[in-house]
């Protein structure tokens, strides 16, 4: 089993609230973490009276940004007691146009990694494998799929000829794929099969159900064009 994983180990939350005059100027919309991490960072970095806290300011990283303003800043340990105490002696500076509402310490949040099986689905990593082609618009033949399994993907074993194109098949009847003289294409919601039965041979097809009448499906894609 996986050891656990601290996650934001050695942080600082600094919950923020806008200003009512940047507030109403902005509206609802809620500025990126980075750039109030950058604001904040900015104006203590500024505080050049204060060498200690401007030094400390400099090494601030960014961690997280959670929503309804609370900024995750990491530093040295050394550095981050310097933030605690200018906040006890009330000299932390906000980002511009926020007001920094407390400042508190985050206890690691542990992680439990969740373990992997050993197995890999192959109709999954063609899958995989088509729709990445796909959307690089590469032509996507048998070939040229193992091809790109053999580049993409080497933690799995490559499929020989007869499995390959068994499992294709497979995908096919399924209608996760579908093939045109144009290679592979993976099925999409924009994809549309239409069965071209002719009248006459629904009517054999009922009258004799024991040698059913095949039916030729078309596909048509309105995203490739196809």
């Amino acid at each position: 089993m996986a050891r656990p994983v601290q996650l934001a180990p050695g942080s600082l939350a600094l919950v923020l609230c806008r200003l009512e005059a940047q507030e109403a100027a902005a509206g609802a919309e809620e500025p990126g973490g980075r750039a109030v991490f950058r604001a904040f960072r900015r104006a203590n970095a500024r505080c050049f009276w204060n060498s200690r806290l401007a030094r400390a300011a400099s090494r601030l990283a960014f961690q997280g940004w959670l929503r309804r303003g609370v900024l995750l800043v990491h530093a040295p340990p050394a550095s981050l007691q310097v933030l605690r105490d200018a906040w006890c002696r009330r000299a932390l500076r906000p980002p511009r146009g926020f007001r920094i509402r407390a400042v508190g310490d985050v206890f690691p949040v542990q992680m439990n990694p969740i373990a992997q099986s050993q197995f890999v689905p192959l109709a999954e990593v063609l899958c995989c494998a088509v729709s990445d082609m796909n959307a690089a618009q590469i032509v996507v033949t048998q070939e040229s799929l193992l091809e790109h399994l053999m580049k993409h993907y080497p933690g799995i074993a490559i499929p020989s000829q007869d499995i390959l194109y068994t499992t294709l098949g497979t995908l096919i009847k399924e209608r996760k794929i579908y093939h045109t003289g144009e290679g592979y294409f993976i099925v999409t919601p924009q994809t549309y099969f239409i069965t071209n039965t002719t009248p006459q041979e629904n009517k054999r097809d009922l009258s004799d159900e024991s040698h059913p009448v095949p039916t030729c499906v078309t596909y048509l894609d309105t995203e490739s064009g196809i």
